[in-house]
């Protein structure tokens, strides 16, 4: 799968200050495939990545599907979900990103 820097562009405003583009991220439905845990004291949505997708950089498939921005840290007996369809989800973001 792709890297999901891969389609980032840099810009210049007219001052020659350089930006990296925004990246716009799908929406992610729930899906039958989909995978219910629950939190652990320490977990995170990069260990939930690594361990699911096999990619810790899949991070934000995890964050994204769950509407959660402020921490990468899952809350302890909270129910998350474990989107399956990743081929879907980056086709959505690529198409978002082009």
């Amino acid at each position: 799968m792709a890297n999901r820097y891969n389609k980032s562009r840099v810009f210049s405003d007219d001052n020659g200050k350089q930006y990296l583009n925004r990246i716009e991220y799908p929406v992610i439905p729930i899906r039958d495939s989909d995978i219910f845990i629950n939190g652990k004291f320490g977990q995170t949505f990069i260990n939930l990545a690594n361990q699911f997708y096999g990619d810790k950089d899949l991070w934000w498939i995890i964050a994204r599907a769950n509407n959660q921005s402020e921490s990468i840290y899952t809350i302890p007996g909270k129910e998350y979900r474990i989107p399956q369809e990743k081929g879907l989800i980056f086709q959505e973001f690529n198409e978002l990103n082009s």
